[in-house]
């Protein structure tokens, strides 16, 4: 691997993110959850394999898990550093991984700065949802 393909440092990556707009951090944030979210169950796939493989391919799944964890673990700490980010301007940092997901309305699919996730395309800018108001009514809701 070349120098060029090796992620940056938390300490690059800190300075880096300090220029972004708010927008992008939640962004970001959301795809580094998504990136953990799919390692995670690559990780699980990769272990329900190795019940039918050979003791190389044991081996060599268990490698692949290693380094995935090893990756987890390298996007968690960015999420971190995002985090602490947010927090440093004054703002308050939404979860990716718990937005949307209060009052048990885990059905309801969670915007992040205009960025619908885990449903229908966003709507225009700012923490929106789009529901159905209980007299039927359809709007935006704040």
């Amino acid at each position: 691997m070349s120098t060029s393909d090796r992620p940056i440092s938390p300490t690059v990556f800190a300075e880096a993110i300090k220029e972004l707009p708010l927008e992008s951090l939640h962004a970001e944030a959301v795809k580094l959850t998504n990136d953990i979210a799919k390692l995670l169950e690559s990780n699980a796939a990769l272990e329900a394999e190795k019940a039918v493989e050979t003791e190389d391919g044991i081996k060599f799944l268990d490698d692949v898990i290693v380094e995935n964890e090893g990756v987890v673990k390298w996007k968690e700490e960015r999420i971190e550093l995002l985090k602490r980010e947010v927090e440093d301007r004054g703002q308050i940092w939404i979860d990716p991984k718990k937005a949307g997901q209060e009052d048990g309305d885990e059905e309801q699919p969670s915007v992040v700065n205009g960025t619908r996730h885990g449903g229908d395309e966003a709507g225009a800018g700012g923490n929106v949802q789009q529901r159905q108001a209980p007299d039927g009514d359809e709007g935006v809701y704040l």
